[in-house]
C-alpha cells in the first residue's frame, strides 16, 4: 500500500484554511518529516491546469523554491512517464536539494478525473557533490473538473530530504510549498497559452487513480 493510500484525515492537522484552499499536515509512519495534503478550488478549467503542469519551461516561475527544472526523459508512450530533474533552493546553511522524479499520468474515462503520480528516482543520475540528492519522495496531483471554468486540485507530497536537516525545521515550513505553489498556479493558469489542451498521453484507468482524499474535501 502506498503512502497516499495510508494517510487519513484522522491523523492529520488542518494548518491553513481560506475561501479557496485547505492545507493539512500528516505524520508518516517511520519518518520524522510530515507530509501535506492541499485541496484547492481553482477558477480555471482542468485542461488549463494540466497544460501548466506539463509546461516544464515555466516551472521556476511558480513551483515554490525551484531554481531549475528540466526533463531527463520525455514521454514517448502512455505508461512510460516523464523523468524530471529539479533543483530546490534551501536557506543557508542548509544545502540545496536536487530531486529526480518520474510523473505518470492517468485519467478516469467516466469522471474525467486526472491523476499524476510522482515517484523518486534518486539513482537516475550520478551524484553531484554541490547538492544533496533527495532519497525518497512520493506524491500526486488529482485534478477534478467541477465545471467548464473551475476545477478542484488535490496536491499531496511527502519528502525525505536527505542530508543533515532538522525535522523540526522542515516541519515548520512544510505548508509553504503547497501554499505558494498553488497560489502561483492559480495566477499562472490565467495565461492565454494554457487554453490549449495539453498533448500528453494519459493512461485510461480508474483503478490506478489513488483518491483517499474525500474526507479532506468535505471537512
Amino acid at each position: 500500500m502506498s503512502l497516499l493510500e495510508k494517510i487519513n484525515s484522522a491523523t492529520c492537522s488542518l494548518r491553513l484554511k481560506n475561501d479557496w484552499l485547505k492545507i493539512y499536515t500528516c505524520p508518516v509512519p517511520s519518518s520524522d518529516f510530515l507530509s501535506f495534503v492541499a485541496v484547492a478550488t481553482i477558477d480555471a478549467s482542468q485542461q488549463a491546469v494540466l497544460a501548466l503542469l506539463y509546461d516544464i519551461d515555466v516551472a521556476t516561475e511558480w513551483v515554490w523554491k525551484t531554481k531549475e527544472m528540466r526533463p531527463l526523459q520525455e514521454i514517448s508512450k502512455a505508461g512510460e512517464g516523464r523523468v524530471v530533474y529539479q533543483l530546490v533552493s534551501a536557506p543557508w546553511p542548509v544545502s540545496d536539494r536536487e530531486i529526480i522524479s518520474r510523473s505518470t499520468a492517468y485519467i478516469d474515462s467516466e469522471t474525467s478525473e486526472a491523476f499524476i503520480k510522482l515517484e523518486c528516482l534518486p539513482d537516475f543520475l550520478p551524484l553531484n557533490d554541490k547538492y544533496v540528492r533527495v532519497p525518497q519522495l512520493e506524491g500526486a496531483w488529482n485534478i477534478l473538473p467541477i465545471s467548464e471554468n473551475q476545477c478542484r486540485v488535490v496536491f499531496r507530497l511527502h519528502i525525505e530530504p536527505g542530508g543533515e536537516i532538522p525535522s523540526w525545521l522542515a516541519n515548520i515550513a512544510v505548508i509553504d510549498t503547497p501554499y505558494h505553489t498553488l497560489n502561483n498556479l492559480r495566477e499562472m493558469v490565467k495565461r492565454p497559452k494554457y487554453m490549449t489542451p495539453v498533448d500528453a498521453p494519459f493512461i485510461s484507468s480508474s483503478k490506478e487513480i489513488i483518491k483517499n482524499y474525500e474526507e479532506f474535501i468535505t471537512q
